[in-house]
């Protein structure tokens, strides 16, 4: 009986990875951009950008990223600085290391967020009602902005008709764990919202990355603007959403001309992250939950447990036999995002593993919301759901 009920579990685990194989869309990861040294646009040809920047106890990674966002070579562009209550002198950081530069920062001094605003959300707007830009450029406080970037993003978007265009900044992959969670993170949410789909206007895929967001002004305000979803606890998902939604192009691109410089030495560090948001991405169903966690359990751990119950001789040769066609059919899936964090190619044999620990955040992120918690650079907060 059980080296039937484990034959089955695992042959349903190799035939969902076979499957995923001829949907190259999900895992090939080929939606790439990158900025380019090509000669600057003409001057009349670039709109106005402000750039937005919510920081809250980003003190240590400024000194990082604003340097790199002051060297970019926009005319009639502004930078906009909001800082959201910090306590360990952001504030006083961006004024020195603007005071060195021939572009002038403007710093806002934030206030409390009102009630059904989250945090960083209530950042941004603060941000958005004093810019002057066209265009608007969310982006996090420890993204680090290659050269030319802001150029070229605009101009992508403008060649394309974008109305929206994001990146997903290159995570840290340095330290143990990060080098075994982050590639997995960016699988995960690739297979689950394929960049291409993002671009597709006939398909209702939309995905954001708010560490580096491109939004017209004009779009923005079309969808009455970040209030619409100022509760959101995945707001640049819900941006996406909305701006999809209304019928206005978008896209998502993987890049290395946006870096984030926040570091994951910590297995807590890459755990908060995810348990922030996971069961909202879940849409917070406890049905949903159980579906996932059954699924993951299927499809990572099954075939683990299927080659050890072998050498334990609980079951029959066939079992480990389909335990292996499906770590090897999974394994080549996961090649194209090793590659792109220019990890060794054996890394692909530890997805199971990311996998269970992805699931247990998911457990967890689960429980925040079940007391109402969520966490926003540090801060613990009641949800304002």
């Amino acid at each position: 009986m059980i080296d039937l009920i484990s034959l089955s579990v695992c042959s349903v685990s190799a035939f969902f990875w076979l499957i995923l194989l001829f949907m190259p869309v999900r895992w090939r990861m080929s939606e790439r951009w990158e900025a380019t040294d090509k000669p600057p646009s003409p001057v009349s040809q670039l709109p106005s950008l402000s750039v937005i920047v919510p920081a809250r106890n980003e003190g240590d990674s400024l000194p990082l990223t604003l340097p790199s966002w002051l060297d970019q070579d926009y005319p009639g562009s502004e930078v906009i600085l909001i800082d959201d209550e910090s306590t360990d002198g952001t504030e006083e950081c961006a004024r020195s290391i603007a005071s060195r530069s021939n572009r002038a920062i403007r710093i806002i001094k934030g206030n409390r967020p009102p009630y059904g605003w989250t945090g960083k959300l209530w950042a941004l707007q603060q941000g958005i009602n004093v810019s002057t830009g066209e265009w608007l450029l969310f982006t996090d406080a420890d993204i680090r902005h290659c050269p030319n970037l802001w150029r070229e993003l605009v101009t992508k978007a403008l060649t394309e008709q974008r109305e929206m265009v994001s990146l997903m900044a290159f995570l840290d992959t340095e330290g143990m764990w990060a080098r075994l969670l982050i590639p997995a993170f960016v699988y995960f949410f690739h297979f689950m919202y394929p960049f291409v789909k993002v671009r597709d206007s006939r398909s209702k895929i939309s995905a954001a990355a708010g560490g580096c967001v491109l939004i017209s002004r004009r779009a923005l305000d079309t969808i009455g603007g970040i209030a619409g979803h100022r509760n959101a606890i995945i707001d640049d998902m819900a941006l996406a959403r909305r701006i999809k939604q209304a019928g206005m192009p978008l896209s998502l691109s993987l890049t290395i001309s946006a870096v984030s410089i926040r570091p994951y030495r910590r297995l807590s560090d890459i755990w908060d992250m995810v348990a922030r948001s996971a069961f909202a991405q879940l849409r917070c169903s406890w049905l949903a939950l159980i579906g996932a966690v059954l699924g993951m359990l299927i499809l990572f751990i099954a075939p683990m447990v299927g080659i050890c119950a072998f050498i334990g001789q609980i079951v029959s040769p066939a079992t480990p036999i389909i335990s292996l066609v499906a770590l090897s059919l999974m394994a080549l899936t996961y090649i194209p995002t090793i590659r792109f964090f220019r990890l060794g190619v054996s890394r692909v044999f530890t997805l199971p593993i990311a996998g269970l620990l992805y699931m247990a955040m998911t457990v967890s992120s689960a429980l925040n919301h079940l007391f109402g918690r969520h966490v926003w650079r540090g801060d613990r907060t009641r949800n304002a759901l």
